[in-house]
């Protein structure tokens, strides 16, 4: 068993932060675009960003001359506008895929070999580093969180089998809670259905 003691340190120390591409103006699609982006609503909290294909998600041509800084599995998106403030792991997207400056783009650096993304993200969201965003953003009235707010977020690392074991169990608890919108949503529509059979006129009497 491993007895490495857990350790505390900032955010800014074990990753790199960065803003989304920078975009200017509104967003233009374009079906042919040359690119991927992750917008707001592609992001659901305790899910991992999973879409190979880019089915889900909308194409872009990128303006400009920049050479993008493209989305890479194990990378971690961090909403940073807005009072969202949550954050979700790239598991697998094209590799032409940008995010925009929304958010912030974190990417663990080398040094970091005993992190693990997934564990990351959740502490992202986890209530302590919630209330940490909400005192940061207090009083705004557009709240976001800068790059120096987001990178002073104290993190806590444990033995990375611990870190295992907290994915493990957040991924479980998030398969149950959508088991259970979906058993809600399911005898909602039963209810919807038998009442909709209950009122409507009977054919037979006219009433």
């Amino acid at each position: 068993m491993n007895h490495q003691p857990k350790r505390r340190c900032l955010l800014q120390s074990i990753a790199a932060i960065q803003p989304g591409y920078p975009f200017r103006g509104k967003l233009e699609l374009d079906s042919q675009g040359d690119a991927f982006v992750v917008q707001y609503r592609h992001l659901v909290v305790g899910e991992a960003l999973y879409d190979p294909q880019g089915k889900t998600l909308d194409r872009v041509t990128l303006p400009g001359r920049k050479h993008p800084e493209y989305l890479c599995s194990g990378d971690i998106l961090f909403m940073a506008k807005g009072t969202r403030n949550d954050a979700a792991v790239v598991r697998e997207l094209p590799r032409n895929t940008v995010c925009t400056p929304n958010f912030y783009h974190i990417r663990l650096t080398l040094s970091a070999c005993n992190v693990l993304p997934e564990f990351l993200a959740w502490q992202l969201n986890h209530v302590n580093a919630q209330r940490y965003f909400a005192m940061c953003s207090q009083g705004s009235a557009a709240p976001s969180i800068t790059k120096s707010q987001l990178g002073n977020l104290p993190i806590v690392v444990p033995p990375i089998e611990q870190q295992a074991l907290m994915v493990k169990l957040a991924d479980a608890a998030t398969r149950e809670q959508q088991l259970f919108n979906q058993l809600i949503e399911n005898r909602q529509r039963m209810v919807d259905a038998a009442g909709h059979q209950l009122l409507r006129p009977d054919t037979t009497t006219g009433k």
